[in-house]
C-alpha cells in the first residue's frame, strides 16, 4: 500500500505535468512559467518551462512567450496567468504557431 502513495505522490505530482508541445505550455502554477515581467513597451513576457523546444513558434529572446499589450484580452490573460500562480492551479497557455515573438493567443485555468 505504502508503494501504492509513493507512486501517486512522486510520479502523480503537479511538476510533473510542467512542460510544453508544439502550440502549449502547461503545468500548475509557478511550475509552468519560469519568469513573468512586464516591459517597458506595455508587453508581458512570459517564460516558457524546460521543454519550450517543442513550441511552433520563435520564443522572444529564445526563453519568453508574449503577451501583446494590444490583444483583446490583454487584462484578463495577464489576471488570470497571476492568479493561476497564486493559487497552483493548473494553466495552460495557448500560443499561436509560427508567430515570431511566440504570442499567446489564449490562457485556460483548471483546478
Amino acid at each position: 500500500m505504502m508503494r501504492l502513495v509513493l507512486f501517486f505522490v512522486f510520479f502523480l505530482a503537479p511538476s510533473a505535468w510542467a512542460g510544453c508541445n508544439n502550440i502549449a505550455c502547461y503545468g500548475v502554477g509557478k511550475e509552468v512559467l519560469t519568469k513573468t515581467y512586464l516591459s517597458a513597451s506595455g508587453h508581458i513576457y512570459i517564460g516558457a518551462p524546460a521543454e519550450k523546444s517543442k513550441l511552433n513558434c520563435q520564443l522572444f529572446q529564445g526563453k519568453y512567450m508574449t503577451l501583446k499589450m494590444n490583444h483583446l484580452l490583454y487584462k484578463e490573460i495577464y489576471s488570470t496567468i497571476l492568479t493561476g500562480i497564486a493559487a497552483q492551479k493548473h494553466l495552460q497557455i495557448r500560443i499561436v504557431e509560427g508567430s515570431p515573438v511566440c504570442e499567446v493567443s489564449y490562457v485556460t485555468m483548471n483546478s
